[in-house]
């Protein structure tokens, strides 16, 4: 049943019976993508999920997100491959009515479109793009005025932590600038969000998508002049700010906005931003650690696997990063672990036959060697969401993903189900953190038979430890004691908990996004704050850009 809500409609089928699960999955084109779960009460919840007493508090909370939880029970299609259910509680009139009407207390409650666009939201077009999806559809007369997914959080480690910041919290402001410039941060062009920046006051829009889709690259021009006109600000006196990346969909946007002034700022400084603009941290320096897939460096090349020093005040000077590997096939390795493992393995010495029992790679792997080898469409990288995509592949995800980050989710399910003490070596030489040693010590554990959760967990440890001895030396060199979180690899909780004890009892304070999202969901906040303070990597006026605009 497509169901209308509030900032969209819904799929809802009965999240018991297996064959309407399957037949939505199918119908939707959704994969392996996990379902969300909308649960009558709390005590259908607490059958549901491990529900902590953090966990409930976000769950109850005037914000009504989607809570991540470990599972209790076992059902079929809801979440493959995953021991967590996602669950909310109802949140408007009608979903109470559906549940006093009788409907199953577990409902899967999915946002109503094909996999990857944006939530219907118009009843004509719900109609037309649900049709063959939906049997029946429930409509209000009232329409919706902003299109607004559901928001999912999680009682993290550190604290509550957003993964999607939409529903009951955008576009609030997230924090204050000290600036009286209005600033429009468009954000970067997975998981988009915008920053609007008016009398100081942050306001980050709701997420809006990955804008390789067009109905997503339809929401965000929408939600930009949304944005401007519900705040009253004038087109020409906006300073607008993008990522540094000169193909990013939201750059060459960007480029055609009538503002005052342009200006570009460099992803992963955008990341560590975030954090110290949502606790209004203007002069503190801290130590930045800035992990996930894919990101525009300074020196042309992708990086993933960054620290930084600094502050919004001064800047972020990079000061270290991950040995450089060579990406086959750039942005597309994201797509195939075995892809992305090519670079990291033609650095070993005396490997085995990858394609070979135990790890079974498909043809895809030698292809990618080749470019490697060649230096075909390889580019260099110092990703670490693709390092954890490549020790998913040696471990036995050796086919596509069909959702992102999909490989390192499986990675860190398999560790959990075997906790451990030992660490594989990670080691840093004071500028590079090295995978070499890391991936070898798997690859021996692989071929002496050892069981897949225990090298999971040993390489997860091994990414923590690695990276917390480096974080212990870098800041007793430069005095430094707080350290700061951020990028797509660190909504990874076992790598948070084990980071958490490897610094415990030290001198080290661990700060982590709570208002946005770690992963790009927050760029834009960061772009906005690193703008207030005037440390953007570029200036540029209208039609200085040496690019020309995708899409007009």
């Amino acid at each position: 049943m497509a169901v209308k809500g509030l900032g969209g409609y819904h799929l809802a089928c009965d999240a018991r019976n297996p064959r309407a699960v399957a037949a939505l999955r199918e119908r939707k084109f959704r994969k392996e993508k996990p379902f969300a779960l909308m649960a009558k009460d709390v005590a259908v919840a607490q059958a549901l999920v491990e529900l902590s007493s953090e966990a409930e508090a976000l769950l109850i909370s005037v914000g009504r997100p989607i809570v991540l939880a470990r599972a209790k029970l076992d059902l079929p299609g809801i979440a493959p491959g995953n021991n967590e259910f996602g669950v909310m509680l109802p949140y408007t009139p009608l979903h109470h009515l559906l549940f006093d009407g009788g409907a199953p207390e577990m409902l899967v409650m999915t946002s109503a479109n094909r996999s990857s666009e944006p939530i219907a939201y118009e009843d004509s077009d719900a109609r037309e793009r649900l049709s063959g999806i939906a049997d029946v559809f429930l409509v209000g007369q009232r329409p919706i005025a902003r299109r607004i997914d559901d928001s999912v959080a999680r009682a993290g480690v550190f604290g509550p932590t957003l993964l999607r910041r939409a529903r009951g919290y955008a576009p609030g402001a997230a924090t204050t600038l000290p600036t009286a410039l209005p600033l429009l941060a468009v954000g970067a062009d997975l998981k988009n969000t915008v920053t609007l920046v008016v009398d100081g006051q942050a306001f980050v829009s709701q997420h809006i998508g990955d804008l390789d889709h067009y109905q997503s690259l339809r929401a965000f021009e929408e939600t930009i002049h949304d944005l401007v006109s519900m705040y009253e600000v004038a087109w020409n006196d906006l300073v607008i700010v993008h990522d540094l990346h000169p193909q990013y969909a939201s750059t060459a946007h960007a480029v055609t906005l009538p503002g005052a002034e342009i200006h570009a700022v460099q992803h992963h400084r955008a990341h560590v931003a975030s954090v110290l603009a949502e606790r209004s941290e203007w002069s503190k320096r801290v130590l930045g650690v800035s992990f996930d897939g894919t990101g525009y460096g300074d020196d042309g090349t992708i990086w993933g696997g960054e620290i930084f020093a600094g502050s919004l005040q001064e800047g972020f000077e990079r000061i270290a990063h991950l040995r450089q590997a060579a990406l086959a096939g750039g942005d597309a390795a994201a797509e195939f672990p075995v892809q992305a493992a090519a670079g990291f393995l033609a650095q070993l010495d005396d490997v085995p036959d990858f394609t070979a029992p135990p790890f079974a790679f498909p043809a895809r792997y030698r292809n990618a060697l080749e470019l490697v080898r060649k230096d075909v469409r390889s580019f260099a990288t110092t990703s670490a969401g693709r390092l954890f995509d490549a020790a998913a592949a040696l471990l036995g995800f050796v086919r596509e993903v069909t959702f992102e980050g999909q490989a390192a989710m499986w990675l860190e399910q398999r560790a959990r189900s075997a906790p451990g003490n030992q660490a594989y070596p990670f080691p840093f030489n004071g500028e590079e953190l090295d995978f070499r040693p890391l991936l070898q010590a798997l690859i021996r554990d692989r071929l002496r038979g050892r069981e897949v959760p225990e090298i999971a967990c040993a390489f997860q440890r091994g990414i923590a430890q690695g990276l917390g001895d480096a974080l212990h030396v870098i800041s007793r060199n430069r005095g430094l004691d707080t350290v700061v979180l951020s990028g797509g690899v660190f909504q990874n909780e076992l790598l948070l908990e084990d980071l958490k004890s490897f610094l415990a009892g030290g001198r080290l304070e661990i700060w982590t996004n709570h208002a946005v999202p770690p992963n790009d969901g927050g760029i834009s906040l960061g772009q906005a704050a690193l703008t207030a303070f005037g440390r953007f990597d570029a200036l540029r006026r209208p039609g200085e850009y040496a690019i020309e605009p995708t899409y007009a």
